[in-house]
């Protein structure tokens, strides 16, 4: 009992010694008294050590949203893009990582509602934190066209990312692809910068046969999320590349993972078009007749105003169409250059974004300058009016070159990428029309004057040139008859992130034949004995001018009088003519014989009636015996070229006989070129009228025998 009472003595003693002390215990212990959600401190730098590879700058902390990547300007700029990494233990097979189907564009909605936040322009030129382990950049592959090989290729593109120790760069590093059900490891370089960068080289795979799937997994070095990438293209009668510079395109997905048709885009596209299908358009639209895969011809239409494409099946007559559908545009007042197609030129003070549809979730937008940083826009923009952009308040820096992102709200990766030039005032003037040359003297320089407003700006053009100073900030730029583009920049000491890209083509026409390598503006003499009946001779055009179509014809004359007349086929850029059409003619003919080029532009007017080519009177005929000249001339029954039926339905001359054709008669392939037979391997059709023009050939080169 007398412990019971001493015990509580003793918490007797401890309640009145905690009322007296409580106030000094509570100041002491502060941590004790503050709520959870309010001790934070250790939040930020426990994420940093579970995903030690996300880049995010200062503000990302403020307004938990992830920057859209750095994609690479149309202008030539730097690729930089960062997606979030994932679990380094992760394997490196198809089926355990996840996938981005590249044709999904199923619009998602946000998760939930996010309030208006405006980065102010302190924040926005923070630079990004450093962080331990690896910063990533990861581009997703893509399908490219490329006429001027007349070839497609899948490419994987470079990569940038930063080891965690120098001694941990691997040499190379291995991509596993599947192409067409065929599985393959593809090994690229690895290289290292001066920043300490790791750099993976661009790698093309070139695509000998019709895309049908792809998938790609990248490296586990990357650790890029999402780790792979596929496509699967549902059609192989049809792809479409949405074009990206004068004679390229990338690919556009036309089928979604379920097989669904997405909508092509309101733009110049490259279509690829099965041998047994045709376009349901006017001509105008056809610029392109070479042949990719052997089946398919390029044709470069143009989407800006059309609500749907209809392509026709030749041998059944069905016919499809594709919806068109508009896309995110950017308009204001535009200095043309190069670039105005992929990255406008803008002066003024606005600047307009056009949605093509209304979101009632609202689009996040950014923009980013791959120096300066970047900032939100809005974060709740429906697209129902344009969004205004006041410059250059609106911009992470003064002026430049810029990225603009329009994403939905839960997610960083962008449902558009626009890019835009900006300065405050800027003024080109350069030869726009096309500059026919004379052609006893060839071309003469041109010039381009360039002005632009305010003090310390300094023009960068890389070479030795002829660059002139008018006056304060007005440039003049000397182009040498040989020169057709100029490539410069312009910026101001000590501000790199306002370097603005510029480029500029001169239209002159100039031409060769395809046994000289240099294009000119002069008059070529050809001898006759330079045409060989069987042997490809061209003469090729170019007119530099990417912005206009025209339409050139060829006219043989001599002593006024017209002999024949040939028609150019536009492949690219270039005018091709097979000048072998005039074979007859150039050898019955030994008076001198000028080739003249006329052009007219796509209203029907007359540019151009140029001489190009000229063919010297020959008179060694005079003092040769008729008999021997005939002998030396007389040729194999001319039954060269074969009869084709037109798109008119009317018989023209063909390219040559097809394959079924010659085996049907029985022909030797390797005595084709003894018997001086055309041979068109892409023809499919097969004709009685040319079999018996080839029995007539063979009978001809018996009888000869």
């Amino acid at each position: 009992m007398t412990f019971n009472l001493f015990n509580k003595f003793i918490l007797w003693l401890k309640k009145i010694f905690n009322i007296f002390l409580k106030p000094k215990y509570e100041k002491k212990e502060p941590v004790e008294s503050k709520p959870p959600e309010e001790n934070t401190s250790e939040v930020p730098l426990k994420k940093i050590e579970i995903e030690p590879r996300i880049e995010h700058p200062a503000e990302e902390e403020k307004t938990k949203k992830q920057k859209p990547y750095k994609k690479n300007a149309p202008t030539g700029g730097k690729k930089e893009r960062g997606k979030p990494s994932e679990d380094e233990k992760k394997p490196s097979d198809f089926k355990r990582r996840k996938e981005i189907d590249l044709g999904n564009t199923q619009r998602r909605k946000p998760k939930s509602d996010k309030s208006l936040k405006q980065v102010s322009l302190s924040e926005k030129t923070n630079k990004v934190p450093k962080e331990k382990g690896v910063a990533l950049r990861v581009e997703s592959p893509f399908v490219e066209i490329d006429l001027n090989e007349a070839k497609v290729f899948l490419v994987l593109p470079k990569q940038q990312f930063k080891p965690s120790t120098v001694s941990n760069i691997p040499q190379q590093l291995t991509y596993k692809l599947e192409l067409n059900r065929e599985e393959q490891t593809i090994s690229v370089k690895v290289s290292m910068d001066d920043q300490g960068t790791a750099e993976i080289e661009e790698k093309k795979i070139e695509l000998e046969k019709p895309l049908r799937i792809f998938h790609v997994v990248f490296p586990d070095e990357l650790q890029g999320r999402p780790y792979s990438y596929s496509y699967l293209h549902g059609n192989e009668n049809l792809y479409a590349f949405v074009a990206i510079g004068n004679n390229r395109g990338r690919i556009h997905y036309l089928y979604d993972k379920d097989g669904n048709i997405n909508p092509l885009p309101n733009r110049m596209i490259w279509l690829l078009l099965h041998e047994d299908f045709k376009l349901e358009i006017e001509s105008k639209y056809i610029t392109e007749e070479t042949w990719i895969w052997e089946k398919y011809r390029p044709f470069r239409v143009n989407l800006k105003e059309m609500n749907e494409l209809a392509i026709k099946n030749i041998k059944t007559s069905k016919e499809y169409k594709l919806s068109c559908e508009p896309t995110f545009s950017i308009e204001g007042q535009v200095i043309e250059d190069d670039f105005k197609d992929q990255m406008p030129l803008l002066i003024g003070e606005t600047v307009k974004i056009k949605a093509p549809w209304e979101n009632p979730y609202g689009w996040t937008v950014w923009i980013q300058n791959k120096i300066a940083g970047y900032r939100i826009i809005t974060e709740n923009w429906s697209g129902v009016e344009p969004l205004s952009l006041k410059l250059p308040d609106d911009l992470p820096c003064e002026c430049g070159e810029f990225q603009v992102d329009i994403c939905q709200q839960d997610t960083r990766i962008p449902d558009e990428t626009l890019f835009f030039r900006w300065l405050p005032f800027i003024e080109l003037n350069y030869p726009k029309e096309l500059i026919i040359p004379n052609p006893r003297q060839g071309h003469k320089s041109e010039f381009i004057k360039v002005k632009v407003s305010g003090e310390g700006w300094a023009l960068n053009y890389g070479v030795d040139r002829k660059v002139g100073l008018i006056e304060s900030n007005s440039y003049q730029i000397e182009l040498c008859p040989e020169e057709n583009t100029f490539r410069f920049s312009i910026t101001k000491k000590g501000k790199p992130e306002i370097l603005t890209n510029f480029q500029i083509t001169i239209p002159r026409l100039k031409w060769k034949t395809s046994k000289h390598k240099a294009w000119n503006g002069k008059l070529q003499n050809v001898k006759r004995d330079e045409l060989i009946y069987g042997e490809s001779f061209y003469l090729l055009i170019c007119t530099n001018d990417f912005n206009n179509k025209y339409d050139l014809s060829a006219i043989l004359e001599t002593n006024g009088q017209r002999l024949q007349e040939g028609k150019f086929i536009q492949q690219g850029i270039n005018y091709n003519l097979e000048l072998n059409q005039f074979y007859d003619t150039i050898k019955r003919n030994k008076n001198e014989i000028p080739l003249k080029i006329k052009i007219w532009n796509a209203g029907g007017e007359l540019v151009s009636n140029v001489e190009a080519l000229q063919f010297p009177a020959e008179f060694e005929f005079m003092r040769k015996k008729p008999k021997q000249k005939i002998q030396q001339e007389e040729p194999m029954p001319i039954f060269y070229y074969p009869l084709v039926i037109s798109n008119k339905g009317k018989k023209r001359k063909g390219k040559g006989f097809s394959r079924q054709e010659i085996i049907v008669v029985g022909i030797d392939r390797s005595n084709i070129r003894r018997l001086n037979i055309s041979f068109d391997k892409r023809r499919k059709s097969s004709h009685d009228w040319n079999i018996k023009t080839l029995k007539s050939i063979i009978e001809g080169g018996k009888h000869a025998h």
